[in-house]
């Protein structure tokens, strides 16, 4: 979701991520390390994603400071369950760090076996799951990514949170074109446009939560809950992305979930699952392309609805927003602005 306020501040992504790397180097993270989870934030920002972007940088900082995320963890692959399936020890680092480790572990034993699934242990927020699956579909793999996340979310016909937002995503190759890309909250919207919202000072829609009596709230400060998106439709996704991560990982699941922003100073023991399905083994990927142009072209064809320019693909949208963020900058709200310039000016980081 675009996000950007009137009084916004543009800066150049390049300068955003060197930024964001050196913080994150400053409070402990090994320069790998660093460069994949500020490229992950800015990557989430240039695709006007902004609620999982350096919004976000704060209370990773404070994790990291305080012991909730470890500064030199070492992802392994900690145990293998055959050709095509595998788990990935995060322990206890960045959760982009781990994940990204279990996609290239999903595309090296897809390339073998024809599609493949991994799971990560002992890991913390992990950012975008379209990242992952963008990765895997600029290699010319279908990519899956999914997590849990802290109890933000009633199940349909309830009052209080039990699931988080358990975002799923999928990536399809497009040839030299932008992946078709499919990244959803199972919640109405991500608990980030609170975050956000809250951050600028703004209201909220009074679909997205309800406060603790149950009614709906336009002020994020009484945010007790989102509410499943379409139903029980998001209820059952929502369900079955937590028995993915949660339960088939023998982790934790549900309302025993940590957020993000409660104990910082333990890990937060997430799950994570991603998969990677290599077209070459249904189909050679020229083809594959060629089909998916076609797809395209039909969509953009069709009649327009009322007060719609153009039918739109799944990830155009950010496509579209990220090549006009690339040319004129990222813009920050003044709140986030502020507060990146107050992480700099703490570490000695200089943020222009």
């Amino acid at each position: 979701m675009a996000h950007q306020t009137e009084h916004a501040v543009c800066i150049n992504p390049n300068r955003l991520q060197t930024f964001t790397s050196d913080l994150f180097e400053e409070v402990g993270l090994s320069a790998e390390h660093a460069d994949t989870v500020a490229e992950t934030l800015v990557d989430a920002n240039l695709r006007g994603i902004d609620t999982h972007g350096v919004v976000r940088l704060e209370p990773y900082v404070e994790r990291l400071e305080e012991g909730g995320i470890a500064t030199n963890p070492d992802p392994s692959v900690s145990h293998s369950g055959g050709t095509g399936a595998a788990i990935v020890d995060g322990d206890d680092g960045p959760g982009q760090v781990a994940t990204l480790r279990a996609m290239e572990e999903a595309i090296d034993r897809a390339s073998d076996a024809g599609s493949a699934f991994v799971g990560v242990r002992n890991s913390n927020h992990f950012g975008t799951a379209s990242y992952y699956t963008n990765y895997a579909a600029e290699r010319g793999y279908v990519g899956i990514a999914m997590t849990h996340a802290g109890p933000n979310v009633t199940p349909f016909g309830g009052a209080d949170p039990y699931f988080g937002t358990n975002p799923i995503s999928f990536g399809l190759p497009n040839g030299d074109d932008f992946p078709i890309t499919l990244d959803m909250a199972t919640s109405v919207t991500a608990k980030g446009d609170v975050i956000l919202a809250e951050e600028e000072g703004e209201d909220i829609p009074s679909e997205w939560a309800i406060d603790t009596d149950g009614n709906p709230t336009t002020d994020p400060a009484e945010f007790h809950a989102l509410r499943p998106m379409a139903g029980p439709k998001g209820y059952g996704l929502a369900f079955v992305v937590d028995a993915f991560c949660g339960v088939l990982m023998d982790t934790v699941f549900g309302d025993d979930v940590p957020t993000m922003y409660h104990d910082t100073t333990s890990p937060q023991n997430l799950g994570h699952f991603v998969g990677a399905i290599d077209v070459q083994a249904f189909t050679s990927i020229g083809e594959f392309a060629t089909r998916m142009q076609q797809m395209v072209t039909e969509l953009k064809k069709l009649r327009t609805a009322e007060d719609f320019d153009e039918v739109l693909v799944p990830g155009e949208p950010e496509a579209k927003t990220k090549a006009k963020r690339l040319d004129e900058g990222v813009p920050l709200g003044e709140g986030v602005w502020d507060t990146l310039q107050s992480l700099g000016t703490r570490y000695d980081v200089p943020l222009e």
